[in-house]
């Protein structure tokens, strides 16, 4: 008598037939090897600790002291008046880019025939009225009976009238003209300037001034004597320049440098000062940005063999240009993290 299984393993038997009949037909296709992740481990940057002799340079910016730069341009009602009222067109553009200005001195003069008519206009009733008086004081010399005195004022005053007209054109003039503001070096001349035309609101010329002297603060890292001359520049350009003694009303804190070439040409707004100081021996060292501080204390953190890390408390020295002194804590040769 044959047993009977039982309901569930009989639904169970069929899908394992199922299953088993599926797998055997991918078994006879080419297998696909499974895709291997990619590892991004992330290699920290690190410094080697030095140990050794150690050349600090020196590096710092001068900057132009008092340096400001004027702005020359016409007000849209400037413009206006310009050329709505008066009709005035450039007449000649006295400076060029480097030439040292004057406070007073007139660097672009404009040229106006409705003022110059006007101009004309008067000189003739001038010329007109003393003609008149001539003619009026030899009457009265042939005649003195005959008394034109009344007549002779008040040309008299036609006169000075026309001449105070004239005097309030050549204000007129004076104004519209582009006259330095200060003493100072000319940086710039428009295109449209050149080319004879104004552009309302846009600078016409550019004037740079200063107190003629390079300034920067004083540090740690060398002492500056006044007498001292160094070489500072600016791409190619360079310049010799002496240490001053600090200039009356101006901060202590700071040194001041002369130049002692190119005086009578436009100085640059900043000059770089590069020089080596004297060299520290048998010195511990390491790039600064692998020193952190927390609550002032210092600490690196060390790179171990295995790739690990560890922090190292430090005691830092003096920091010298990208590299800091460690006095305590490394040794010369650890390897160090970078953030």
């Amino acid at each position: 008598m044959k047993r009977r299984l039982p309901r569930k393993l009989n639904i169970m038997a069929v899908l394992l037939a199922v299953f088993l009949s599926g797998c055997g037909t991918a078994a006879e296709e080419e297998l696909v090897s499974p895709e291997v992740p990619v590892y991004n481990a992330m290699v920290p940057k690190t410094a080697e600790v030095i140990r050794g002799d150690l050349t600090p340079q020196y590096s710092e910016r001068l900057d132009l002291l008092g340096y400001e730069r004027v702005h020359y341009q016409f007000t849209q009602a400037e413009y206006d008046e310009l050329y709505g009222s008066y009709q005035m067109k450039i007449d000649e553009i006295h400076v060029n880019v480097g030439d040292f200005v004057e406070k007073g001195e007139v660097m672009v003069s404009f040229h106006s025939e409705v003022l110059d008519l006007q101009i004309r206009d008067y000189e003739k009733q001038i010329e007109e009225a003393g003609l008149s008086i001539d003619h009026l004081r030899r009457l009265s010399a042939i005649d003195p009976s005959e008394d034109h005195k009344d007549e002779i004022a008040s040309l008299n005053r036609e006169i000075e009238v026309a001449r105070l007209y004239i005097a309030d054109i050549e204000e007129t003039y004076r104004k519209l003209n582009i006259i330095a503001k200060t003493d100072g070096f000319v940086s710039l001349i428009s295109t449209a300037l050149r080319e004879g035309y104004v552009m309302p609101g846009s600078d016409m010329i550019l004037v740079d001034q200063s107190k003629g002297l390079y300034t920067t603060a004083k540090t740690d890292e060398y002492e500056f004597r006044p007498g001292e001359e160094f070489t500072a520049h600016l791409g190619n350009l360079e310049r010799r320049v002496e240490v001053v003694e600090t200039p009356e009303g101006e901060d202590a804190n700071m040194v001041y440098f002369m130049p002692l070439d190119g005086e009578d040409e436009m100085p640059n707004k900043n000059l770089m000062l590069e020089f080596e100081l004297p060299t520290l021996t048998d010195v511990c060292y390491v790039n600064r940005q692998a020193v952190y501080d927390k609550n002032g204390l210092y600490f690196v953190y060390v790179v171990q063999e295995n790739g690990t890390r560890r922090a190292v408390e430090v005691t830092c020295g003096d920091r010298i240009g990208n590299y800091m002194i460690i006095r305590e804590g490394l040794n010369g040769g650890e390897s160090v993290e970078l953030p």
